[in-house]
């Protein structure tokens, strides 16, 4: 995966909050995501435009401790949120 590559929401997946857990879902359909916190922030990240290397860059400031996991963790939550549709590759 290029560390240039954004990838915009897709407007048909809802997130909702349920006490500790996150869910993605698909009003019309019956796809839902299950999000663990690395993948919501993932998520929320996308919507803001950031590129895969921004991505990166952001976590790994915010959670130095976790440098080593977060390239792995991030760009494993980016595949199965676009394998699942709800994240699209942006063109451009």
């Amino acid at each position: 995966m290029e560390y240039s590559q954004k990838f915009v929401v897709n407007p048909a997946f809802k997130v909702e909050r349920f006490d500790n857990e996150i869910l993605l879902y698909a009003v019309s359909s019956t796809t839902g995501v299950y999000l663990n916190e690395t993948a919501y922030l993932v998520w929320e990240m996308c919507t803001q435009g950031h590129s895969v290397g921004e991505i990166l860059t952001l976590l790994e400031e915010a959670y130095p401790r976790q440098q080593t996991a977060i390239p792995g963790d991030a760009v494993a939550a980016i595949e199965s949120l676009v394998d699942s549709g709800a994240l699209i590759a942006a063109n451009g």
